[in-house]
């Protein structure tokens, strides 16, 4: 092989490297930006939990919390990515059965409002009275049933939520993440709706007619 030949193949070679150590240069910063990207979604999925676990819930926040597991996106980091999803999604839920249960409150209470009209009314008695009533307290079991399943729900994802969060946490530690003294308050004060809404739906279910 001529003097020559020899300078391109040393040329090519040589660009061929600079282009592989350029590549993999380029993927470190993608790599670096996306995993930046995947903590800021973590630190604003955080922040909007507390807020549907402080204040009432509402479609905007599950909505928003629906944008941020759109965002947890790192092709170079996948493993990243799937731990910030499986705690965004934890995130979307809470906020999506708080907001529920927020709007079953209103309606149970609305109900049985309904019904202590009604029954309000007794001296009237009579069949249609009677048909009247059934309907109504039927109505306010099926509300506050569907309540107590809703609050059940929400406090087993509560419960579930430290473990959604350990894979982020190996890799990141928990700074980002809602803490545990946090969730723990979240799901006492669940467990204490849970059993206002089971001990009115016993009473409920107590009325005679």
């Amino acid at each position: 092989m001529g003097t020559k030949a020899v300078g391109w193949l040393v040329g090519i070679i040589a660009i061929a490297a600079f282009a592989l150590i350029g590549y993999v240069a380029y993927g470190n910063v993608q790599k670096k930006a996306q995993q930046r990207q995947v903590v800021a979604v973590v630190e604003d999925t955080t922040e909007k939990l507390r807020q549907a676990l402080a204040t009432k819930s509402s479609a905007e926040l599950v909505q928003a919390l629906d944008a941020n597991l759109q965002s947890a996106r790192a092709p170079r980091d996948a493993q990243l990515a799937d731990a910030a999803e499986h705690y965004v999604l934890s995130a979307r839920e809470i906020a999506r059965r708080r907001s529920e249960s927020n709007a079953l409150w209103v309606r149970a209470e609305e109900s049985r409002r309904a019904l202590a009209g009604h029954m309000a009314r007794a001296e009237r008695r009579s069949e249609p009275w009677l048909r009247s009533a059934i309907a109504l307290k039927k109505r306010v079991e099926d509300d506050y049933f569907a309540l107590t399943l809703n609050l059940k729900a929400l406090d087993e994802i509560l419960f579930k939520l430290p473990e959604e969060e350990k894979p982020f946490a190996a890799r990141y530690g928990a700074d980002s993440l809602l803490p545990r003294d946090e969730i723990d308050r979240a799901r006492k004060q669940t467990q204490a709706d849970l059993k206002r809404a089971e001990d009115e739906l016993a009473a409920i279910r107590r009325i005679g007619f």
